[in-house]
This record gives C-alpha cells, sequence and structure tokens, in this order.
C-alpha cells in the first residue's frame, strides 16, 4: 500500500519553489524496502540495529549497486561493533578495504546516548535523490518474519528544502558518533609489509589474549560490556552516593533486584556478540534464557540484569567484581547498577577513624565476649584476616604486575587463606563480617565447605570475578588437591579472572607443600555468647563501613614489586598503616603493622617451645641434621601434629616418632631455642 502526493516547497537557499514527490508506504518485505535505494550511487544511512556482516552482504548485495555507503550506527558502541569481528579476520580486511577505497564510513556511538532514529539519504546516479524517514532498519535479518514497516519517502531533484533539513538531521546523528576503525587504519597505514600488516590486523581483531577456558570468555566479554560507559548501566557510588548504593544493595537483599528480570526493553536491552563463543554460547543457552536473555547466532541480547543474574548463579551467588586498571576503579555489577566501589580520601579524617573503629570493635569481641587464653594474639590472626580479605579482591591486579618478573612464582606469591580453629571459634561469623566489609553489605553467606569440589574450582577459574570464593568449614581433605598446588600456574593468563580463595575448618594445618601457598592463621578463641551478645555481634557484622573504596583508593597509588617471602601482604598491610595516619588514629596494640601476625604471634613456635621446656622431645645433631626425638613421650600420629606447626619455608621430614630438619640453624632462629654448645652450629651460635 503506497499513496504519492505531488508537492512543492523551497529549495535549499528558500528560494523559488520546486516539485517533489511525497510517498507514504507501509513496506512488508527487504526487496521492496532496498528497492528505494537501487539506483544510488551513495547512500547514508541512520539506522538502529546494523552489524559488520550486514555491511559485507550490502556490497555483495544484487539488489543494490553502490559505490559508496556511510553508515551511523544507532545502538552500537566502538567497543560492541569491534567485538562483533572477533574470530573474523577475512570480514576485517574487506571492510578495510572498502574504507581505504573510500566507499565506506561506519560511525559507531561515543557518547552515552542510545538514536532509535531511521533516516536514509540516497544520491542517484541522475542527480535526484530519495529521502527516507520511517521504522525499516537497514538489515536484512530484521526483515525476517511478517514484518510491516511505514515509510515517508520524498523524491527530490537534490535542491530542495528537504534535502537541506534532511541533510542537518543526518549531520547531527553523525555528530554523536566517531568514525569506526579509524585507529585501524592509521596504523596500516604505516606499513607497507605483509607480515606486519598481518599482524596489526590480528592485534586489532582479537586484540585481547584469548584463554584457554571458552567459558571464561563469555563470562570476561560480559564484563567488558558492563564496564563500557553505557546508559543502560547505572554507575552509583558507594561513597558518594551511598544513599543510592543502600537503595539498590536492599533490593538485591529483597530478591528483587533493581529491574524487573523480565525487563528487556530497547533502553535496557545489551547486546553481545557469540562469534567465537559457540560452544560456552551452547552450555549456557538455558541458563541464560531462563533470566531472559535471547541467544541467537548472531546475538545475545537481554538486559543488565539478566546477563548479571546468569553470572551469579554461575558464581554460586557471589557477584561479578572486577578491576579496571586503566581507571584504577574497582566495581561490582547488581543487576542493572554497577556499583564503584573506589573513593578518594574524605576530607574529613574522622570518617576513616570511624570505619577502622567499626572494625576494631568488631575484632575486640575476641576480648568482650570470647574465651581466649591469649587474646591479644588471637585478634592480631584476625586483624590479619581482614589484612588479606581487603586484598584479596586486588590478586589478579597483582598477578599482573608479578607475572613479567623474573622469579615470579605465582601460587607462592599470591597464597589462598586457611582459618583454622575449634567449634565456636567466630570463623563462619569472621566470613560474613568480612564479606560485608568489602562488598559493600551485598554478600552475606559463604559457601559451605562440602560445595567446595573440583568442578568448584573449575568454576573459578571461568567465573571472571575477583570476589574471593568464600568456603565455610571445609575439611581439610577437601583442600588438599593437586589443582590447588597450580591454582594460577595451571591456568592463568591475565585474560580471565580468578578469584583466589579463603577458607575456614575445624582441621589443623593441611600439609606441608599447601602451606607453602597459604597463609595459616588460627582463630584461638571460644564464644559462648547470651542472647544480647548476638544480637551485639550481628550488628557489627550488618553495620555498613566504607573503608574499603578509601583502601582500594591508596593501593592503586602504589608501586607493585614481587612480594616479600615473609610478607605477601606487605602493601596492603602499609595502606592501613595509612589509613590510620590519615584518621590521625593510634592503631590498636594487636595491630600486626611489623609484619604477619601469624610470623610475630606463631602458635607453632609456642608449641614447640612449651614442648621442649616440658621434656616433650629431646634434640640430637649428627651430620649437619637436627633430630627432634618424642619417642618417650609421643606416639606416629601424635608427633605428625608437631611437624604441621613448623613453616613451610623449614623442610622437615617425619621418622615415625622423630621429625628431621635439614637445616638446624631454621630451627634455632624460628623457634627460639637455644643450641646446645657441642657441633658446629653450636659453635656459630655462640
Amino acid at each position: 500500500m503506497e499513496y504519492t502526493i505531488p508537492i512543492t516547497v523551497p529549495t535549499r537557499d528558500g528560494g523559488d519553489e520546486v516539485a517533489i514527490d511525497l510517498e507514504l508506504a507501509m513496506v512488508k518485505s527487504w526487496p521492496t524496502f532496498v528497492d528505494y535505494f537501487g539506483d544510488a550511487r551513495l547512500l547514508r544511512a541512520v539506522t538502529y540495529s546494523q552489524s559488520p556482516q550486514i555491511i559485507h552482504q550490502l556490497f555483495a548485495s544484487s539488489d543494490l549497486n553502490l559505490e559508496q555507503l556511510e553508515v551511523v550506527v544507532g545502538d552500537y558502541r566502538q567497543a560492541e561493533y569491534r567485538k562483533d569481528l572477533q574470530g573474523d579476520l577475512d570480514l576485517a580486511k574487506h571492510l578495510t578495504h572498502l574504507l581505504e577505497e573510500d566507499q565506506l564510513n561506519l560511525y559507531t556511538l561515543d557518547k552515552r546516548v542510545t538514536l532509535h532514529s531511521k533516516l536514509y539519504l540516497a544520491e542517484n546516479r541522475d542527480g535526484s535523490r530519495t529521502v527516507v524517514f520511517g521504522s525499516p532498519n537497514l538489515s536484512k535479518q530484521a526483515w525476517s518474519g511478517n514484518q510491516t514497516n511505514l515509510v515517508v519517502v520524498f523524491r527530490t531533484n537534490g535542491n530542495s528544502i528537504i534535502d537541506e533539513y534532511a541533510d542537518r538531521l543526518y549531520e547531527a546523528h553523525r555528530e554523536e558518533c566517531e568514525l569506526f576503525m579509524k585507529d585501524l587504519t592509521e596504523q596500516l597505514a604505516e606499513t607497507d609489509d605483509p607480515e606486519e600488516r598481518d599482524r596489526v590486523y590480528d592485534l586489532w581483531v582479537d586484540g585481547t589474549v584469548p584463554s584457554d577456558n571458552p567459558t571464561g570468555d563469555l563470562h570476561r566479554r560480559i564484563v567488558e560490556m558492563f564496564d563500557e560507559d553505557d546508559e543502560r548501566v547505572r554507575r552509583v557510588n558507594v561513597v558518594s552516593e551511598a544513599e543510592e548504593a543502600e537503595e539498590v544493595v536492599a533490593l538485591q537483599a529483597d530478591g528483587s533486584g533493581d529491574v524487573e528480570a523480565t525487563d528487556v526493553q530497547p533502553d535496557r536491552q545489551m547486546r553481545l556478540s557469540p562469534q567465537g563463543l559457540e560452544e560456552p554460547v551452547k552450555q549456557a543457552e538455558s541458563t541464560l534464557s531462563r533470566h531472559n536473555v535471547s541467544v541467537k547466532p548472531t546475538e545475545l541480547r537481554g538486559s543488565a540484569a539478566g546477563f548479571d543474574r546468569y553470572l551469579r548463579r554461575f558464581n554460586d551467588d557471589f557477584p561479578t567484581m572486577w578491576v579496571n586498571r586503566e581507571k584504577e576503579l574497582v566495581r561490582m555489577q547488581l543487576d542493572n547498577t554497577t556499583l564503584e566501589m573506589t573513593a578518594p580520601l574524605p576530607d574529613e579524617p574522622e570518617e576513616v577513624s570511624e570505619a577502622l573503629a567499626h572494625i576494631e570493635e568488631y575484632i575486640e569481641t575476641v576480648d568482650r565476649f570470647g574465651d581466649a587464653k591469649r587474646s591479644e594474639e588471637t585478634m592480631a590472626h584476625f586483624y590479619e584476616a581482614v589484612i588479606y580479605v581487603f586484598w584479596a579482591p586486588f590478586a589478579n591486579y597483582f598477578a599482573q604486575e608479578y607475572a613479567n618478573r623474573d622469579g615470579a612464582e605465582l601460587d607462592k606469591d599470591l597464597p589462598f587463606l586457611y582459618i583454622h580453629g575449634q567449634n565456636d571459634s567466630g570463623k563462619g561469623m569472621f566470613l560474613r563480617f568480612a564479606a560485608n566489609l568489602i562488598s559493600s553489605g551485598v554478600v552475606a553467606e559463604p559457601v559451605e565447605g562440602q560445595q567446595f569440589t573440583k568442578d568448584a574450582i573449575e568454576r573459578c577459574r571461568s567465573s571472571n570475578t575477583v570476589f574471593p570464593f568464600l568456603v565455610d568449614d571445609v575439611d581439610k581433605d577437601r583442600v588438599e588437591r593437586d589443582i590447588i598446588k597450580t591454582y594460577w600456574t595451571g591456568a592463568w593468563d591475565g585474560s580471565v579472572a580468578f578469584p583466589t580463595f579463603v577458607f575456614t575448618s575445624n582441621d589443623g594445618n593441611p600439609k606441608s607443600e599447601y602451606r607453602t601457598r597459604m597463609k595459616m592463621l588460627e582463630f584461638d578463641v571460644v564464644f559462648d555468647v547470651e542472647g544480647h551478645e548476638r544480637e551485639e555481634t550481628a550488628r557489627l557484622i550488618k553495620e555498613r563501613n566504607q573503608l574499603f573504596p578509601w583502601f582500594a583508593h591508596l593501593l592503586f597509588q602504589k608501586q607493585i614489586t614481587l612480594p616479600d617471602q615473609d610478607d605477601k601482604l606487605a602493601v596492603a598491610r602499609e595502606v592501613f598503616r595509612e589509613l590510620y595516619e590519615y584518621a590521625n588514629r593510634e592503631p590498636p596494640v594487636y595491630f600486626p603493622n611489623d609484619g604477619p601476625a601469624e610470623r610475630i604471634y606463631d602458635h607453632g613456635r609456642r608449641k614447640w617451645r612449651q614442648a621442649y621446656q616440658t621434656g616433650l622431645f629431646t634434640i640430637e645433631e649428627k651430620n649437619d641434621i637436627l633430630l627432634a626425638d618424642f619417642s618417650e613421650n609421643l606416639d606416629g600420629y601424635a608427633v605428625f601434629k608437631y611437624d604441621k606447626v613448623v613453616p613451610s619455608t623449614i623442610r622437615t621430614e617425619v621418622q615415625k616418632t622423630r621429625i628431621q630438619f635439614d637445616q638446624p640453624e631454621r630451627f634455632y632462629e624460628w623457634t627460639g631455642i637455644e643450641p646446645k654448645s657441642t657441633g658446629w652450629w653450636g659453635r656459630i651460635w655462640k
């Protein structure tokens, strides 16, 4: 159905009137639509839905015979459009050829806007013009199925006021965009060497290093989509916009989220090209669809909330958190909102002091509500665990810095945290408190120890979140896995972020080869709390604390070098010292200021010293080794418990009821036991 109306309008300069045709039509097919441009030499278009693949199809189409094409793409940003080329080097080369031959110009968005307009300006070979306004997209796929579009068409001589106004409207849209592939063509112009040009193409098309984990690649691409400046994702800073952030977190806590799960209105839709991700997309299709993410061969489309809920489902309900190295930001996704977890120090130091006081008040429940033989030592271990949890989201950030340095051993330089203690020692409550500190109240529960399986570890390697994987009440047998020993070096290449692990257990220390990859802390306290004490502890756990964003701000300013094996949290510890200094607050006596709490307050060392002082073992030196002999008092199982508390940096060997130390000087240095005067070490000691 179409209606043609001859009309007269002024010329471009407002002079004499010229005759043009105004056409109103319903268009129901792709051939009918492109027929409007069948005589076009040059076509300029503003379209909402496009892809690089369609550009190729337009030039190859028998329906058109274009010499030049210029397209303003209204719903793609540079990064999104570029992702559609990943894995398709031939298409990138074809488009570049068209650009270099001045046959093609593509413009994609560079501002936080969405252009839903459709406008087509065709300059025909006979000098006439066809101007089309309406609802159709320049996409053959968009016409699949039964679809009807309304168009308003002006057929002019090219010099009417309609042409002038249409040109102005087109330019206004183009000003919202930037030229696509400009950086690539500039790089290619600098070299004529075929091999170098191929290298430029490879880097541009697949610029991020792909991992050997396709599921991890999918999750990385989703996070990259969240991380782009995009009006479809709201940004809220947890410090400067605290009330808004609390509202987002509260909605998350009650299960409703900040948008409806089925909200896929155009202004909330995000798209992701599945090219190169076919295998993981196929595996995830049912879960994605459950969260209203549409899965098609050419795109994944859904709300930010839908993509985020898919990731949380994959990640045992831990949030998607990432570090933007370029902008020096920690970000965390909650449905349609990205929480900015980094903030400069406040003007009032008292605010930092109050945040530190909150942490101290929680730790001091050890003294107030617990039964601890050595409360200062135990509180130091609690504070050391807090420092670790603040460091944990930066494990990948440190890994990036370490990886290119000689001597790096990621599996030892990036330790996990293992907290052990008897029942009711506050381990599980600590995990809830620590999770609240670094998530602005989002994470309420760790996973249970029985969920820590090999499959869970592999999923962590594909998660692309830096939020630590918190495991409560795990049997040490589940921790003593070969995959743990090579968690980082076995798969990490920097393309996909891995979370670090925080374990709590009733079991004592794991075997030596695992202890070298873990930070071992002991919560040597028993809480037998009354009702009001339990309520007070729960209040402290839930209380909002803004220290982590200030911590993150300061940490980004630090120079990172390979860690001292004696203190792998040295940078994080320094940041805490700076926070105390800024707050004009004296650190508590139990704050591990001079090094790791497990070194300053070494429970294993104390255990060995007490055993020696009570005559539980004797010392024999021969052939430059030291033997601690427990045979008169203990059986082999009990002796093994003593071996487990020896630092992993000291080599030992259990021989039934004796423990052999290959480096006697390390034994004496660690325990503080004075050596006998006999033997070469005794002479040196004197």
